[in-house]
């Protein structure tokens, strides 16, 4: 009997001890693994520098007779910084990642150059904008390349002044919103399933355009001069994304 009984409690000891063992190891659920996405919506600012050229020629005489001609003005170098709002929408299939985005930056970037012996060319952006595609591709999860092309706008002032007779000043000056084209390279880097950071290269070029410069007012005297602007930009931003259907995780 006493046998018996013994052999019974060691039976019971086996289940209850492999019961917990099973239990145990139940207890400790396989975590998921958290699958970075760039799809959704998101806004973000960023800051950066800017440099291009302004080529100005004079093509003829408006006033008071017309009188075409050709004549080299001056090409005028520039520089300085922006800072500025993006929004966009991104749409990851697989590696790609198509979107759009837009954005626009407040610039100070300034140039001078002497011009026609005796005046001082200038010009001065004082803002940019567009409007572009993007295509890229995801590298190592949280990475992403991508290439960006669209349309673009530029509000620049172009002026003339007699340095050699400060009491006289600018003599000439045009404020105008161009229009033109830009190309672009960048990479960002997710820092959460949120945020992101960046840095991206951009080349804007904007269409020849003819303006009225008057240079005499009595009698008027108004030369037609084209102006043809590039600029570089290079700058760093960081961005939120608003997730489309919450937070992506992967699956076990």
């Amino acid at each position: 009997m006493i046998k018996t009984i013994a052999t019974v409690a060691g039976l019971l000891a086996t289940t209850v001890a492999a019961s917990a063992a099973d239990m145990a190891v139940k207890a400790r659920p396989i975590m998921p693994a958290q699958v970075w996405s760039w799809t959704g919506f998101y806004i973000g600012a960023h800051v950066g520098a800017g440099w291009g050229t302004t080529e100005a020629t004079i093509t003829g005489l408006a006033a008071p007779v017309a009188l075409p001609f050709q004549l080299p003005l001056a090409q005028t170098s520039s520089s300085g910084f922006l800072g500025g709002v993006q929004a966009g929408a991104n749409w990851q299939s697989g590696w790609a990642v198509f979107g759009v985005q837009g954005d626009i930056a407040g610039a100070d970037i300034n140039g001078r150059s002497p011009c026609l012996i005796i005046l001082s060319c200038e010009t001065k952006t004082n803002w940019l904008a567009s409007v572009t595609g993007r295509l890229g591709a995801v590298v190592m999860d949280r990475g992403l390349v991508y290439a960006k092309g669209g349309a673009a706008w530029m509000n620049t002032r172009a002026s003339a002044s007699l340095p050699l007779i400060p009491a006289i000043g600018t003599i000439a000056s045009q404020e105008n919103t161009r229009f033109g084209w830009t190309i672009g390279l960048g990479t960002e880097w997710m820092i959460t399933n949120n945020w992101s950071a960046f840095i991206e290269y951009n080349y804007y070029q904007f269409d020849r355009e003819n303006y009225r410069f008057p240079i005499i007012q009595a009698p008027a005297v108004v030369l037609n001069v084209d102006l043809k602007d590039t600029m570089s930009v290079a700058k760093v931003g960081v961005n939120y994304k608003f997730n489309w259907g919450g937070p992506v995780v992967a699956k076990y």
